[in-house]
């Protein structure tokens, strides 16, 4: 009889013991499953706030073009957005003018008209360490045909490759994608990219927004100084036109074209950020502007 209560006993301490087993089991799943579902609402609030700041973006664009014929960077759409608190979160975000950088597809034409664009570029490509090597091999990647440029490379070469491929022969829709072109480094690739754009074929670089780097890379003979000064005199008085920012450039400086040249822009690159509980979602949108109706966008990503 004794035996039997200590049996009886035995058994009923493995029960509870199982049956705490399969609670804390079960307590520790539905934490699990409420933090899945806690960060998926937050992923979902942050990707949506994400996409209300491009929006926003759009709608100052659209109030600048209403204000000023021309596009500087003393301009309320210029200056970043710093971190706004929101409730368990914060959103931060910024516009850069697009045509403040050279355009990569101009190295894909052979039209006259791009030479002056092409010479920009290459010189950029020198002064600041870019993929220099790698320009006929860019201009193919880009170029509708399938003719090899004397460094470039068609589709045999990138059919040939351990992860096989073919050449784009179309113009890029981000400065990225030279990554894949025969002889782009990624070291090459990240000395340039923050001076390149990839817009569509004929959009000028606004003299207005470039960046020194830029400057350095279109004016002829600039010195350092003469840098200096030139965006000291932008700083104080944004350029008018084309002519006006000849017309002011230092001593010994000269412009060898005004092709390709402008003082005001239709493309904006849109960096929105925005953070819900340990959450955050990013995007980047190229957006353009056409005077006289809604900005629209070219690309979005958001992630």
């Amino acid at each position: 009889m004794t035996r039997s209560r200590g049996a009886a006993v035995v058994l009923a301490m493995l029960i509870a013991a199982l049956a705490a087993a399969v609670a804390a089991t079960v307590f520790a799943d539905q934490e699990r499953w409420n933090r899945i579902v806690f960060n998926r609402r937050d992923q979902v609030q942050a990707q949506a706030l994400v996409m209300a700041g491009i929006q926003w973006a759009r709608q100052i664009l659209q109030d600048d073009a209403r204000r000023s014929a021309i596009d500087h960077l003393g301009e309320p759409w210029a200056l970043s957005l710093p971190p706004i608190p929101l409730d368990n979160g914060e959103i931060r975000g910024s516009i850069v003018d697009a045509q403040g950088r050279l355009n990569i597809n101009a190295l894909g034409h052979q039209e006259a008209a791009q030479d002056f664009e092409r010479m920009r570029i290459t010189a950029l490509f020198a002064q600041r360490g870019g993929p220099t090597v790698a320009t006929d091999a860019i201009a193919d990647w880009i170029d509708a045909d399938g003719n090899v440029r004397g460094g470039g490379a068609e589709d045999a070469f990138y059919a040939a490759q351990a992860v096989p491929g073919l050449a784009a022969n179309a113009p890029l829709l981000r400065v990225a994608e030279l990554s894949m072109v025969k002889g782009v480094t990624p070291q090459a690739l990240a000395a340039v990219i923050p001076y390149l754009s990839a817009l569509p074929d004929g959009t000028p670089t606004n003299v207005n927004t470039a960046p020194p780097e830029v400057l350095a890379a279109i004016v002829d003979n600039l010195t350092s100084d003469g840098l200096t000064a030139l965006l000291a005199a932008r700083a104080q008085k944004p350029f008018q036109s084309v002519a006006d920012f000849r017309g002011r450039l230092p001593s010994g400086a000269s412009l060898a074209a005004d092709v390709a040249l402008s003082v005001s822009s239709d493309y904006f690159y849109v960096t929105v950020e925005a953070r819900q509980g340990v959450t955050v979602a990013r995007g980047r949108a190229l957006v353009h502007r056409v005077r006289g109706q809604a900005p629209a966008i070219a690309w979005e990503v958001v992630e």
